[in-house]
């Protein structure tokens, strides 16, 4: 039920249990925060000193390009190879790397165009694409003062240019957003983006608590291992002697001749009076429920375990084949809608660009196709080539396929491919559609001329009407 502070008083209540009751139901006081702005030092620290958090962000941002891309269109590889010359698959690994951890990120590219950084480019004088530069949000302020408004445009509602401060040179420079590769990781509602300087979000703003709760988990797990085995020493007359300040001394030095020789002698001599007792912490129960925060973690990231935190699947029959595929779509996904558009760009200037591998001519149909994660072993590569080459032989044997197409739709391009295309043209022979209906019909009536077999009967034989055989 909501509080008077929320202005609301819907929700179930029962005054004689208390359910719903401030004051008497513990439940009725809990309420939602809104999480924090951090600023850049606090994403610095957590990303160099917890491992976890590391981890998950450097893990998306390595799958996203760790198969990369086809550029259907460009048969000869040249555009992957002008990026390749740019280092172009490590500034868009840092690019999302620092999108991830802070929000967003962005790629100064530096186009030979005869402008500076700040004026847009002009795109019928690229020469070339001569470096890329990443710079995280806390570096590149967007300058609000001049926003998109364009409802016609797809840049409306992001910055027309940005002010940028490199911490390394401790240069300042401005840059027009034509020049820049950007990306906003978690997207925010509109008052949200502009409270915050204009960025999305953090992947971290949403996970943090859940990281912490497995942190503070393990540090706590640390501790008991510590404490794990605690020695009791029983002397009689304790409690009396340590009113006394020169019996402390006593006492304090035969605890620790005590330990000494338990440690040097793994033996221990003790008066008749006194006793040695050993007790050990009961640790029942914290496998299971360290299991369920690290089960969390695994839910609020969309990492299984198995690749999180390298554990092996657990249950029966388990395999964490379903769990790997479907992290595999999260990526195809984050590839698709964030990967994607800068990638366009980039290739759309590189095509453009006279000096560029196309001369500036941009070729008419290209398109971006990212190559899957999710990679067969060599038994299942085997098996599915085998299944093919038993599916090609039947269309073999029966004529529906020529030994030719079906050579070069498996081996005709850069690797090996199970995907057929018919050469329909080479198929008619030269001849069009009513010089094959001709040939046809005088194949009928020769067929009626010599007389029909005697298991074919005069319907099979057909007759012609105007260009067509009907059989």
């Amino acid at each position: 039920m909501s509080t008077l502070d929320d202005g609301r008083f819907d929700g179930w209540a029962n005054i004689i249990t208390g359910l719903g009751v401030p004051g008497r139901d513990k439940t009725a006081g809990g309420t939602f925060l809104s999480c924090w702005n951090w600023n850049s030092q606090f994403f610095d620290g957590i990303y160099r000193g917890d491992g976890l958090t590391k981890r998950i962000i450097d893990i998306v941002a390595t799958e996203m390009v760790r198969q990369g891309w086809i550029i259907e269109g460009d048969a000869d590889n040249k555009i992957n190879a002008y990026i390749d010359q740019l280092y172009g698959v490590v500034a868009l690994t840092d690019l999302i790397r620092w999108a991830r951890l802070y929000g967003g990120s962005i790629i100064v590219m530096g186009i030979a165009d005869g402008r500076p950084l700040n004026e847009p480019v002009d795109e019928f004088n690229i020469h070339g694409i001569r470096w890329l530069r990443v710079f995280d949000r806390f570096q590149a302020m967007p300058n609000t003062a001049m926003m998109c408004s364009d409802l016609n445009s797809e840049h409306y509602g992001y910055p027309e240019e940005y002010q940028v401060n490199d911490y390394r040179t401790g240069q300042t420079f401005t840059v027009n957003h034509t020049r820049v590769l950007r990306i906003d990781w978690c997207l925010l509602p509109p008052r949200e983006q502009m409270m915050n300087q204009g960025w999305g979000d953090s992947a971290l703003s949403s996970i943090y608590q859940d990281i912490r709760n497995y942190g503070t988990t393990m540090a706590n797990l640390a501790a008991i291992v510590q404490d794990f085995v605690n020695t009791v020493m029983k002397m009689p007359g304790l409690s009396n002697s340590l009113t006394d300040s020169c019996q402390e001394i006593h006492i304090t030095r035969r605890v620790n001749y005590a330990n000494q020789m338990k440690s040097i002698n793994n033996m221990l001599i003790i008066d008749g009076e006194e006793s040695i007792e050993k007790l050990s912490t009961n640790v029942a129960g914290l496998p299971e429920i360290t299991d369920r925060f690290m089960l969390m973690v695994c839910s609020v990231t969309g990492i299984p375990a198995t690749v999180l935190f390298g554990r092996s699947p657990a249950g029966f029959n388990a395999t964490g084949e379903s769990d790997v595929r479907n992290y595999y779509d999260m990526i195809k996904n984050y590839q698709e809608t964030k990967l994607k558009p800068c990638l366009e760009k980039l290739v759309r200037y590189i095509c453009i660009a006279r000096d560029g591998p196309f001369a500036g001519v941009e070729p008419e149909d290209w398109n971006i196709k990212f190559v899957p994660l999710w990679q067969n072993t060599e038994e299942q590569e085997a098996a599915i080539r085998r299944i093919v080459a038993e599916t090609d032989s039947i269309y073999l044997d029966r004529g529906v396929l020529d030994p030719n197409e079906v050579a070069v739709s498996r081996f005709g391009g850069d690797k090996w491919s199970m995907n057929t295309e018919i050469d329909i043209e080479s198929r008619d022979n030269g001849y069009d559609a009513e010089e094959i209906a001709q040939l046809e019909y005088e194949k009928a009536k020769q067929m009626q001329k010599e007389g029909p077999d005697p298991t074919i009967g005069p319907d099979a034989l057909g007759e012609k009407q105007g260009n067509l055989l009907i059989l």
